[in-house]
């Protein structure tokens, strides 16, 4: 699981549900179509289960590597007073970096909760209205919770940049990175100094979905969507004929929301592309830690 740092709990969550698909796509013998992860906590008790095509796999060390991004998601959705969930089951397919899921704050995640979980629990993570089997397991009253910040030290946002969604404690998990994007425009600009090369999908709309890359002395930046993006982990760039490839760390796609190959359809005119070819060149051969560059 890599560590770093994260703009906001909504990313960093993210970063975790993508390290527990890491984990678990290393440790299932090769051939699956499916892999499940049910995680399921009260206090500092725990149950993992791993299914691979609905057929449950046990793997050596495979719960004790997925209980610490298990517990930095409980810590990240906790709310003030409706406490984190209880159950956390996430959903991988082969091929993509995606997920699905769902999370959940009320049912009761497995039969017999100890004392001692229930105590952890509410004191952890302290809830105004308590599910009846939590409190039914407490074998004192209800104790007073502590007040504490599981949020981080998690970066400020951009002038204009609207806050990130909070992570939910009940409801719907689904991340669907994106793997291709046709770029209808294309500008190289030196803004204060910089040479940037945009990929728009829509000629003249900056809202439109695009690609950036740039460059600051000797190094290189890319980002989607606003400045969101990253300065490292771009391994190779492909120009073929049309078609511009890039390929990327996973750490890296995750930040892009994107596959980590992600292709760009270039429909702009032949002499467009050319000019393209060399701005982006340009960029890249400058830079320290260059990517691999086949077709630039």
């Amino acid at each position: 699981m890599e560590s770093g740092y994260w703009r906001s709990r909504h990313e960093e969550g993210h970063g975790m549900r993508a390290a527990v698909g890491d984990l678990v796509r290393a440790a299932a013998e090769p051939g699956w179509s499916r892999l499940t992860v049910r995680h399921a906590q009260v206090g500092t008790r725990t149950r993992t289960t791993v299914l691979r095509d609905g057929h449950e796999i046990t793997v050596e060390g495979l719960a004790e590597d997925l209980a610490g991004p298990f517990r930095r998601l409980r810590e990240l959705s906790h709310r003030a007073g409706e406490g984190t969930w209880f159950t956390c089951e996430l959903s991988f397919s082969p091929g993509g970096r995606g997920y699905t899921g769902h999370v959940d704050s009320r049912a009761q995640p497995f039969e017999r909760v100890p004392a001692t979980a229930a105590l952890t629990e509410l004191t952890l993570f302290p809830r105004d209205e308590p599910p009846d089997w939590l409190l039914a397991a407490l074998p004192t009253a209800a104790p007073l919770g502590l007040t504490v910040a599981y949020g981080g030290d998690h970066g400020r946002r951009s002038p204009g940049e609207p806050p990130p969604p909070s992570l939910p404690v009940t409801g719907e998990l689904s991340y669907l990175p994106e793997a291709t994007m046709t770029a209808r425009s294309f500008e190289h600009t030196w803004e204060y100094g910089q040479p940037t090369v945009f990929l728009r999908e829509r000629p003249g709309d900056r809202q439109a979905g695009h690609l950036l890359v740039s460059r600051h002395r000797d190094t290189f930046w890319m980002a989607r969507h606003g400045m969101r993006g990253s300065g490292e982990g771009l391994r190779a760039v492909t120009l073929d004929g049309r078609v511009l490839r890039f390929e990327l760390s996973p750490r890296t796609a995750d930040t892009l929301e994107t596959e980590t190959v992600f292709e760009i359809s270039l429909d702009l005119p032949q002499e467009t592309v050319g000019e393209m070819r060399a701005a982006l060149s340009g960029i890249l051969r400058a830079v320290t830690r260059a990517p691999e560059l086949t077709g630039l």
